[in-house]
């Protein structure tokens, strides 16, 4: 069937098809993401997404006689996350969205719809703003989004059937993407501190 032939509507089934690639490729094996400082940020992912730390380098005296940035491999469920110091000491967002004003790149982590509903309320205790959980246009997912410390856009989805009763009522008066677009990721800024 060609993609354009394809329903409009995917779903849980749709999303978990696996497909063949020519190259052998399975999976995303890792990401890194650019941080001024990857202990700080660890202590985000490990309270805020429940990180398990897999490994570190760069922390040893000879990796830094040796100039070596310092970096944190988490499990996050199955995926790995690598946080990396940075020579300027700026964050990917610092960069290329400092206002918050782009979709992307995000970052998107897949659960149940019980856990969605929980994570939000997870995040309102840790004084973290966010938006959902909220729909998506024709497809089954239902996504909550927020940002990290350091301002990388994340969100925590399923792709299962969701009660209507855990969506949040869109407010028509809530921030909108500068240009009109899904969201203000600005909007979404904090100054989270570990505990």
């Amino acid at each position: 069937m060609d993609v354009l032939d394809r329903p409009a509507y995917y779903g849980f089934k749709q999303r978990h098809e696996p497909q063949l690639n020519p190259f052998g490729l399975r999976c995303c094996d890792h990401f890194g993401l650019p941080t001024p400082d990857p202990d700080r940020a660890g202590k985000f992912y490990e309270q805020i997404l429940g990180a398990v730390e897999l490994f570190r380098a760069g922390y040893s005296e000879d990796d830094r006689a040796h100039k070596r940035l310092r970096h944190i491999f988490y499990h996050v469920g199955a995926t790995l996350i690598e946080l990396v110091e940075q020579e300027d000491g700026m964050s990917y967002p610092d960069h290329t969205n400092p206002e918050g004003r782009n979709m992307n790149p995000h970052f998107a982590f897949q659960t149940t719809p019980e856990c969605v509903a929980a994570f939000a309320a997870h995040l309102t205790r840790e004084g973290i703003p966010f938006s959902g959980p909220r729909r998506h246009k024709n497809v089954s997912a239902v996504s909550v989004y927020f940002r990290d410390q350091d301002g990388n856009n994340l969100e925590v989805t399923t792709w299962e059937e969701c009660p209507d009763s855990m969506i949040a009522p869109i407010d028509p008066n809530a921030p909108r993407g500068k240009s009109g677009g899904f969201m203000d990721w600005g909007a979404y800024a904090h100054n989270w501190r570990p505990k």
